[in-house]
């Protein structure tokens, strides 16, 4: 999740020039003036992490940090415009732990470049001091193509937030809820692609609730039997289910889901009035293409798990089964986003995701040198953009490597128990039929 501001500086450009390049904020270790001012020049961001502790994180678009001031200064005689706000300071938040230096940092870049790197001249940098990381833009307020003004104000700030959630979206991280929906951007997608989402898990649960409570009360006693924290004394009701980690109001589910409406239903279900059931999604249609016998290793392991959650979804399981899987379903589209990496480059051992992730990392390592090298040509950003492109899709595949790694293990745990749970369940059934034989 990536909290965003911007607001206008009417006192002095090189102010908060001087704060947000400061070296106790943007750099990893001690740099003497003459180090930082050499690299401050020109900085590689993308740099990998494990190569150097010692950084600074700040880049310009359409102007060099070094003499950031001094552009902006000319811009703004160019154009005769040296008065009023002089500039707008931007602030990009990341949640603690969320992204590494780079990751914050090339988001940054990347936040700045779509806005405003057409017609403005910017410096981004990303402060490593405290325990959120977080960039800072200084953008300068006159135009250096046209020299018309930025125009700040409520309409920036909106459209300075939908570009961050759609970019943090883009690199599969949180995303600022949409104010008044209720929902994040991730959710909304999810609902509007069948995928599971933690709301839908609620509802599912409510409408099971509902049908087997006789009275109003009774449906509040279950809902906390199933682990349920409720809070009734006030305002808006709210619930929190266990496998959330907020609370979410009762009413914000939707019409079907205000105490009024839960009352009828529960009415409704006790007199035998029910609503025609909705046909029923094939959840596991997207895996008929994929043929289970000839999946082995990791790609076996994931296909019979996603298969599972169709299951579940389809209500094919024991109980038992669907309320312990309850926060697996949630990352459906992470899990199913793993197994076509899987399927996709042949990968089956835990040898094979190995030396496919030291690839990659060695790859990384190839084309950051070579950038590297192209910073000091002035011919050479259509290659070096061809490059961060190229190692933005490197990175996610690093990722996903790393992910499975941890992903696979839990997964196979998942499936023991369930077998277990599935087993039990069966256990009486099995013991019916043999005493009915027997007798």
């Amino acid at each position: 999740m990536a909290a965003t501001r911007i607001w206008s500086i009417k006192g002095r450009l090189d102010s908060v020039i001087n704060y947000v390049t400061n070296p106790e904020k943007t750099d990893g270790g001690k740099y003497t003036d003459t180090e930082l001012q050499a690299l401050a020049d020109v900085i590689d961001y993308a740099e990998d992490e494990a190569k150097t502790h010692n950084k600074v994180y700040v880049s310009g678009i359409n102007l060099s940090p070094n003499i950031a001031r001094d552009q902006m200064v000319m811009t703004k005689l160019q154009f005769g415009k040296t008065d009023k706000i002089l500039a707008y300071h931007g602030y990009q938040s990341f949640l603690p732990g969320e992204v590494t230096p780079d990751q914050a940092h090339e988001i940054g870049v990347e936040l700045a470049r779509r806005l405003w790197g057409d017609r403005f001249q910017i410096l981004v940098t990303t402060h490593l001091d405290k325990e959120h990381l977080h960039n800072h833009f200084c953008l300068n307020s006159v135009s250096f193509v046209d020299g018309k003004k930025f125009r700040g104000g409520s309409k920036a700030y909106w459209q300075m937030r939908a570009e961050s959630d759609k970019i943090c979206a883009e690199y599969g991280l949180s995303v600022i809820k949409n104010p008044g929906k209720g929902k994040n951007y991730a959710e909304w997608k999810a609902e509007h692609e069948n995928r599971p989402t933690v709301r839908n898990q609620i509802k599912d649960e409510l409408d099971e609730i509902i049908k087997c409570s006789y009275t109003y009360e009774q449906f509040w006693k279950i809902l906390k039997q199933r682990g349920y924290a409720v809070k009734r004394d006030v305002k808006y009701v709210v619930l929190k289910p266990a496998f959330s980690q907020r609370y979410i109001r009762l009413k914000s589910l939707g019409k079907n889901y205000s105490e009024e409406a839960i009352r009828q239903r529960i009415i409704a279900a006790r007199n035998g009035i029910r609503d025609l059931d909705k046909p029923k999604s094939d959840y596991n249609a997207w895996l008929n293409k994929y043929e289970p016998t000839k999946l082995h290793g990791f790609k076996a392991l994931y296909f019979h798990y996603l298969y599972l959650f169709g299951k579940i979804r389809k209500k094919e399981t024991p109980q038992r089964v669907s309320f312990y899987m309850r926060d697996e379903l949630i990352k459906f589209e992470r899990y199913q986003k793993q197994f076509r990496f899987l399927y996709d480059n042949e990968i089956e051992t835990v040898e094979q995701l190995t030396i496919f992730k030291e690839n990659v990392e060695n790859k990384i390592d190839e084309m950051i040198i070579r950038r590297s090298k192209l910073y000091d040509k002035t011919d050479s950003k259509t290659e070096i953009k061809t490059i961060n492109a190229e190692l933005r899709e490197l990175r996610k595949n690093l990722r996903t490597c790393n992910n499975i790694f941890i992903d696979a293990e839990r997964i196979r745990e998942h499936t023991e128990y369930v077998a277990r749970l599935e087993k039990e369940a069966n256990e009486p059934q099995k013991q019916q039929i043999k005493d009915y034989v027997i007798g």
